[in-house]
């Protein structure tokens, strides 16, 4: 399954993958993942990668964020891959603080038409760094109902084996991994 799956808006020169990178738009998407067979969640959730990730965690929507980045993008003439690619030289990426003075990462995209890949810096502000696996799991638990004070290590690693296909963890540590993550999610 493509790692790069895209939020398409109409005419939008940006590419960029919430499942990965938007807290708000993970708990909407529980929302409907709860009302979804499994097997469709399962698939859906394999956008989130395999790998750590900065997970934004601001107030601001996909929308805020798409609109943001587009009005910076036209004050600058960054209206072609060949303008962002001179714009970025000589390097790979450059950083933008947004509205909320969260820090957002713009690469060149490998979509001719998509070409302003962007994403949240790492360790910037209102983001937080989770491991793939990790979000994976609070949203199953999240999915299934399940609480994280209800619940223990067994049930945690057999929702980790057997519904994600992930290996189990050795122990779970208040304030940490799965259950900091919990905490993220609590205003489900």
């Amino acid at each position: 399954m493509n790692d790069n799956l895209n939020i398409r808006k109409k005419n939008s020169t940006i590419s960029f993958n919430p499942y990965k990178h938007h807290l708000g738009f993970l708990r909407m998407m529980i929302k409907t993942w709860k009302e979804r067979p499994w097997a469709t969640v399962r698939q859906e959730i394999k956008y989130i990668g395999n790998n750590l990730t900065d997970l934004y965690y601001g107030h601001l929507t996909t929308d805020n964020i798409f609109y943001e980045i587009t009005e910076f993008a036209e004050k600058q003439n960054l209206t072609t891959p060949e303008n962002l690619a001179e714009w970025l030289s000589p390097f790979e990426y450059s950083k933008i603080k947004l509205s909320d003075d969260s820090i957002w990462v713009i690469k060149q995209g490998q979509d001719p038409e998509q070409y302003l890949h962007i994403h949240p810096g790492k360790y910037s502000p209102l983001t937080i760094r989770v491991k793939a696996s990790t979000l994976k799991t609070v949203i199953a638990l999240h999915v299934f109902e399940i609480g994280f004070e209800q619940t223990d290590l067994k049930t945690i690693n057999q929702i980790r084996t057997d519904m994600l296909n992930l290996s189990p963890v050795k122990t779970l540590t208040y304030g940490k991994g799965i259950a900091k993550m919990m905490a993220n999610f609590s205003s489900l």
